[in-house]
């Protein structure tokens, strides 16, 4: 098992970066399971930095990474709070390709999440799909992104909101028309934000365009 990764106190983003594609070089020929028990133990480490370390590795490491299961989330996750540090680990790590060729593994995961009463876990249901979906069309996880916001819409925490606004508008990539309509079904309940982001990410390209003077 590989020894935990030195980390320079408040090291910021671009120098974890750095140290994680050395030591990803270093250790290309890792197992996949002690792969997972090293991010696990990362993940539960009471660094924000070893946590977002973790994140960085599981996007450098992508032949271990496709072998572990989708289940770890839930563990990760007990380990994680805050919008930064569910993000570092869930989004932009697993593909479109990947959780698809596992579809009923990720499924089964991303409802459970979805379900929990830790809103960390919430957020974290909606954010693992946030990637996947601009980079794929497949309407498994058009659904299943939808099926996640019905049953977070009453949520008005701005960890679980924001996270809704964001799923929709990259579902506009592949399923605007789809998108629009949902929002025209359920806009007396889905949160404000995620209308107001998401009706001007279909009608503008941009969720927040700038208000342009008039000059008389």
């Amino acid at each position: 098992m590989p020894a935990q990764i030195p980390l320079p106190t408040r090291a910021a983003t671009p120098e974890l970066r750095q140290l994680a594609k050395a030591w990803a070089k270093a250790h290309k020929d890792l197992p996949a399971q002690d792969f997972g028990y090293f991010i696990t133990g990362l993940i539960h480490h009471p660094s924000a930095a070893q946590k977002t370390m973790g994140g960085i590795l599981l996007g450098y490491m992508a032949a271990q990474r496709r072998q572990l299961s989708p289940a770890l989330y839930d563990d990760w996750l007990n380990h994680t709070e805050g919008w930064a540090a569910i993000d570092a680990i869930c989004y932009n790590n697993f593909t479109a390709l990947e959780m698809l060729d596992n579809f009923a593994q990720w499924k089964t995961l991303i409802t459970r999440l979805s379900k929990s009463d830790n809103l960390n876990k919430c957020r974290g249901a909606i954010v693992l799909l946030t990637k996947p979906v601009k980079q794929s069309d497949d309407p498994r996880l058009r659904d299943l992104s939808f099926q996640v916001i019905d049953t977070l819409h009453k949520e008005r925490s701005i960890l679980i909101t924001k996270a809704v606004s964001w799923l929709l508008r990259h579902l506009t990539k592949h399923h605007a028309p789809a998108v629009r309509q949902y929002l025209d079904l359920h806009k007396a309940h889905l949160p404000a934000i995620a209308i107001r982001e998401t009706t001007n990410k279909l009608n503008h390209g941009i969720k927040s365009p700038k208000i342009r003077k008039s000059y008389i």
